[in-house]
């Protein structure tokens, strides 16, 4: 396994004793989520992945092409015919992301956003119809977290909250926005994200997915604070100011680097064979181009923020597929196939190993990866094979 050890405070410095309240669910039901508090203090944080939400905002979902939406309408819990990113549906979206009105999912009959379904949030505005998207959070504007469902009782829709990250030390003010499914955690609006000067511009894009350090913090009671301080619609600037006063009466940004860690694998060692890895494939081109991997200075390559174990895994697999394409390639043309290209297989088979399945944002059976990749093996060296026979033939 990776060593994986927080950097280690002054011996001076006070450790503050943290209980972990209860375990979250994540994806895959696997509970590995920690819910903890600091004994004596009533906020509640965890340490999970981040993915972007934009229910609330008027152009959220399309009923007919996700290429106009902020997301993809399965992310509404709504198909599309043959899984095409445009045309009719066959599945129409959740009425608990999608506003319904007289039975069907209401589409904004006009206004910059006409033709565009009308997504709400938990947190909203029952004095406004239901059809009146000032009811609900923007996400595009409003920082807003989401809880998962039944999981933080203590807490309350509409209370104060903040995301952190540990790498950047950047804080996200926000409010307890959205109730998500009860085996997820790790969610924020799109305004959230941004506020942590990450790259997301709409909800197809989640580049805190695959990371697993992310902190959420949210203050039960709270909810009253922010409604007395000011009526709806609530602007970011008071969230902002009630939510950093809360976080300092709780112990600041100081706190927060005492109680959590960065989950980036570091440069030991030990993980000198998983960074190897990563370079050759980063050499190769056969790191996807939109990945957020960064490598140790040592490699002359593009340094950064460290990846996380999941970043790692989720790369690892993604090279499977380019090379998988390339030994596809040479069988179809009858062409050799690198000694490389067995050589990472067998590589990345080994370092596979070394992650548990948690770490994978998708459900991968390792064994069966494992042992999918002994069989690409095989079928590179039998497109050798062939390859040979080929070229002895048309000597």
């Amino acid at each position: 396994m990776f060593l994986d050890t927080p950097t280690l405070l002054p011996a001076q410095a006070p450790q503050p004793q943290v209980e972990i309240v209860r375990q979250l669910n994540y994806e895959r039901k696997d509970g590995r989520v920690a819910l903890r508090r600091i004994a004596g203090k009533t906020a509640l944080f965890f340490q999970t992945k981040m993915s972007c939400d934009v229910d609330g905002s008027p152009n959220a979902y399309h009923p007919l092409d996700d290429n106009l939406s902020l997301d993809v309408i399965d992310s509404a819990g709504g198909k599309r015919r043959n899984g095409l990113p445009n045309g009719p549906l066959d599945v129409l979206p959740s009425p608990d992301v999608v506003v319904y009105w007289q039975g069907q999912p209401y589409v904004q009959p006009d206004g910059d956003y006409k033709g565009f379904y009308l997504s709400s949030t938990s947190y909203e505005n029952p004095a406004l119809p239901a059809i009146d998207p000032t009811r609900y959070l923007d996400a595009r504007n409003i920082h807003y977290i989401v809880l998962p469902g039944g999981y933080v009782p203590e807490a309350q829709i509409g209370d104060l909250a903040a995301v952190y990250d540990p790498y950047s030390r950047h804080v996200s003010y926000a409010v307890f926005g959205d109730v998500g499914p009860g085996d997820e955690s790790g969610e924020a609006s799109l305004g959230t994200i941004k506020g942590l000067d990450l790259p997301c511009t709409d909800g197809k894009s989640s580049p805190g997915q695959c990371r697993d350090d992310l902190t959420f913090i949210v203050f039960p009671n709270t909810r009253q604070k922010l409604e007395a301080a000011e009526a709806w619609p609530h602007s970011q600037a008071t969230i902002d100011r009630l939510a950093a006063a809360e976080l300092t009466a709780w112990g600041g940004v100081e706190q927060l680097a005492k109680v959590t860690t960065v989950g980036s694998v570091p440069d030991t060692p030990e993980n000198a064979p998983v960074y190897d890895l990563l370079a050759r494939l980063v050499t190769n081109h056969l790191v996807d181009g939109d990945s957020d991997i960064s490598l140790p200075p040592r490699y002359h390559l593009a340094t950064g923020r460290l990846p996380c174990r999941p970043e790692i895994a989720v790369t690892l697999n993604q090279a499977v597929r380019h090379l998988e394409a390339k030994i596809a390639d040479a069988e179809l043309h009858h062409s050799e196939v690198t000694p490389e290209v067995p050589a990472l297989l067998q590589s990345i088979s080994v370092q596979i190993a070394k992650f548990p399945e948690a770490d994978y944002a998708e459900n991968i059976d390792l064994v069966r990866e494992r042992a999918a990749i002994q069989a690409l093996i095989a079928r590179a060296n039998g497109a050798n094979i062939t390859y040979l026979v080929q070229s002895m033939l048309t000597e």
